[in-house]
């Protein structure tokens, strides 16, 4: 019997005892197979290395919040978004936060909810005892949960009472930290080598930072070839948008990162191994020194065929896929008109609000919704002088109102206010309900449409257009006051506002134009009026300056810089109709020595010196407002401070044509140069950039205004006629004064007459 059991024993284990020798002996087959095949490739047959990863910090301010948050209600909720990279995964994360609430609230009723797109993260009760000193809490978030885009939520679920409560009571609140953050562990991906995916992974419209992209240029890169690096450095710019960007010029060998690469069959960086080209080609490649990220290439025969394909990438005609494409039948793009830029708002008709933004971004809901908010960029020479304002055909919807109560529409532009409209729409009036605007009711909604003028002195190139629903909340008494999710608001897209009847006419110098808009060289967004001068001998510095420049241009206009005139200094006279964007460092442009006494600030290797007013002159200036000693002291300051490591800005008009402009990017070093395009990716620091004339060292801005205004645009006779007397108060006096004279001249003519003529007729009376 014994002898039977141990029998069948050994038969079924001899079962699975020969499945896994065949299992193992078949596995050993197949990784001699693997090693045998991977002997054979070209390249180190060692194991790869662990994937790196990353640590990514957001706080609070870096998600639009710049200070602590407060929950109120009883279902209180605040939403902040961030995206994570296309070629990044995210492998964990964690949100840190802190908590401080009111101690009215019923601990057994009461907590937060933290989400990531609607997906629960945490919850947190709220302890009376923990109200007065907080809580600090860290949550573990699922992978899982990220998408593209993302909402990181926090939720108040608020009660004070147990029996009829307020929704509204002034106990139901909480506050989040402002050092709240996300931490994200991140590890990288490989995107495919494909065309499709741009402008991915040169710009990635989910990273929300600087845009920092380097450009391979040949050694001594030609104007034309630097004009299509110009075009597609605009192109990135206009993408980058308010994140900002810098175009760094790799000189030596490749960039570790992602990099765009210029060649043609003359010219080509020595650093970049090239494939043949046969005709205007766009290339996606691995980059050598870091196969991971990748090279975009752009390649002709020749500089016709360099500009054909910069023209594909940039203006986006052609459906690009695959690694590599060359560019057949590419139609033609025509020049630009001017104020025509894609990011501007016409200026010859009434536009629409549905034009400058989405259907959805018009819509709110609820009690205390957020602000509707529409931006709007305009041509900053714009001429508001004695102007009501501009006006806007505002048509809105919202819930109506069951009685007649405070609730308002408010409207401002760039957080200023400009008027408040009744929602209620109605008026009591000696005991009466009177309508004050036209109103009628369709679908449940209520509509209304009022004219209302926006302050002109509030309108700059850039705007933001802004309208709150303030809905009024009555107290019903005890136990009647519930709060129903039924109010909803709506901005029409019908909606127009309207700057046609307001003429292009400006001052200048005015660096907050160029620095803000571009202005005046994007009047026509492809810069076929500017004229852009180069050193003979560009170094790194300063082509990276220009390269930030034209981004800074393509971010303006939203139209990539396809026909300025890149040209020498010896040339500029053969370009005298055009306005001019000078380039250089201290002593490489010669063309500065022969305007030194236009500009404000001469820099040479002799050193720096301020072109200020002296005698009759300066007291003039100081009777037109300008503080020559104030300006004297803080430039001289700054200077004495930064000796040569400083850079400059100016603006003056061309000595080669009335009304044109010249502006001035230099430095006493290249560093110094570079400070001017780091400084316009900064808004704090770009706002200081006014006058004629900004000298910049890192964080430290000096503007000024000294030189000559002169005024560019045209402007209606009569107009035009009153403008100029209005600024000129000497040539006012001197024009009443002959007016006077004329009049006196005609009165006496007339007078005499009258007395020739009474006298005449009274003696032939007396004859008669």
């Amino acid at each position: 019997m014994k002898k039977t059991i141990a029998l069948a024993v050994a038969l079924l284990m001899s079962v699975p005892l020969s499945e896994h020798a065949e299992a193992k002996a078949k596995k050993n087959k197949q990784e001699e197979s693997t090693q045998s095949q991977e002997s054979e490739k070209v390249g180190d047959p060692a194991p790869k290395p662990q994937t790196p990863v990353k640590v990514y910090n957001i706080s609070l301010k870096q998600l639009g919040q710049g200070s602590s948050v407060e929950l109120r209600g009883t279902e209180g909720e605040r939403s902040f978004p961030f995206t994570v990279r296309s070629d990044e995964v995210i492998t964990s994360a964690k949100v840190r936060y802190g908590l401080t609430y009111s101690p009215a609230l019923l601990p057994d009723l009461s907590h937060v909810k933290v989400l990531v797109n609607n997906e629960l993260v945490g919850v947190v009760p709220l302890p009376r005892e923990d109200a007065t000193k907080g809580i600090v809490r860290e949550d573990k978030i699922d992978p899982r949960f990220f998408a593209d885009f993302n909402q990181l939520t926090f939720k108040l679920i608020g009660h004070y009472t147990r029996d009829c409560e307020d929704p509204f009571h002034s106990s139901l609140w909480a506050r989040l930290s402002n050092t709240t953050y996300l931490e994200l562990t991140v590890a990288p991906i490989e995107l495919a080598n494909d065309l499709g995916l741009l402008p991915a992974p040169f710009f990635d419209r989910r990273d929300s930072s600087l845009l920092d992209l380097p450009f391979v240029l040949p050694a001594s890169p030609s104007m034309d070839l630097l004009k299509n690096a110009g075009a597609v450095a605009s192109w990135f710019g206009h993408l980058a948008s308010y994140r900002g960007a810098r175009f760094p010029v790799a000189a030596q060998g490749l960039p570790k990162g992602n990099a765009v690469v210029f060649a043609t069959g003359k010219e080509a960086p020595a650093s970049v191994q090239l494939p043949l080209i046969s005709g205007p080609t766009l290339m996606v490649v691995p980059n050598p020194v870091s196969p991971r990220h990748k090279l975009l290439l752009v390649m002709g025969r020749d500089i016709a065929e360099l500009r054909t394909a910069t023209e594909a990438l940039t203006l986006g005609q052609l459906a690009l896929s695959g690694p590599s494409a060359v560019i057949k039948n590419l139609k033609e793009p025509e020049l630009r008109k001017a104020y025509d830029a894609p990011k501007w708002l016409p200026t010859h008709r009434p536009v629409k609000f549905g034009e400058l933004a989405t259907m959805d971004s018009l819509q709110v809901s609820g009690l205390t919704p957020d602000l509707i908010r529409i931006n709007m960029r305009v041509a900053p020479d714009l001429f508001t002088w004695q102007r009501d304002g501009v006006p806007i055909d505002l048509r809105y919807r919202f819930t109506p109102r069951p009685t007649v109560d405070k609730s308002t529409l408010n409207i401002g532009i760039n957080d200023g206010f400009v008027r408040a409209l009744s929602l209620s729409g109605a008026d009591i009036e000696k005991g009466k309900i009177k309508e004050s605007v036209l109103l009628f009711f369709k679908e449940g909604h209520r509509y209304a449409q009022e004219e209302v003028q926006v302050p002109t002195f509030r309108i700059g190139a850039e705007n933001q257009l802004q309208f709150h629903f303030f809905y009024d909340y009555p107290k019903q008494g005890a136990c009647k006051d519930v709060y129903l999710d039924n109010v909803r608001s709506a901005i029409d897209p019908d909606s127009t506002i309207d700057f046609s009847s307001i003429p292009h006419y400006a001052s200048f110098p005015n660096l907050a134009f160029v620095a803000n808009a571009g202005f005046p060289f994007t009047k026509f967004a492809d810069l076929q009026e500017t004229a852009i001068v180069m050193p003979d001998r560009a170094g790194p510095q300063e082509t990276e300056v220009y390269l930030n420049m034209m981004g800074r241009m393509g971010e303006s206009t939203g139209y990539p810089v396809l026909n300025s005139h890149l040209i020498r200094g010896s040339d500029a006279e053969k370009f005298s109709d055009k306005d001019f964007l000078v380039i250089a460092t201290a002593g490489n442009q010669p063309l500065l020595k022969q305007w030194a006494k236009y500009m404000p600030i001469s820099i040479d290797e002799t050193g720096n010196r301020l072109q200020l007013p002296r005698g009759f002159l300066r007291i003039l200036a100081r009777w037109g407002g300008k503080d020559i000693d104030d300006i004297e002291r803080r430039s001289g300051e700054l200077l004495a401070a930064t000796g040569s490591g400083f850079g400059a800005m100016m603006q003056f008009e061309s000595p080669l044509s009335g009304g044109r402009s010249v502006v001035v990017l230099t430095g006493g070093d290249g560093k110094g140069l570079l400070n001017l395009t780091d400084g316009l990716n900064k808004s704090d620091i770009r706002s200081k950039y006014q006058g004629d004339l900004v000298l910049v060292r890192g964080e430290n801005v000096v503007s000024a205004l000294i030189g000559d205004t002169y005024y560019s645009g045209n402007l209606p006779l009569w107009a035009w006629i009153k403008w100029k007397l209005s600024s000129q108060p000497l040539t006012l006096i001197i024009f009443l004064m002959i007016a006077s004279m004329i009049a006196a001249t005609m009165l006496f003519r007339y007078l005499r007459g009258k007395a020739k003529s009474r006298l005449t007729g009274d003696g032939s009376s007396e004859q008669h």
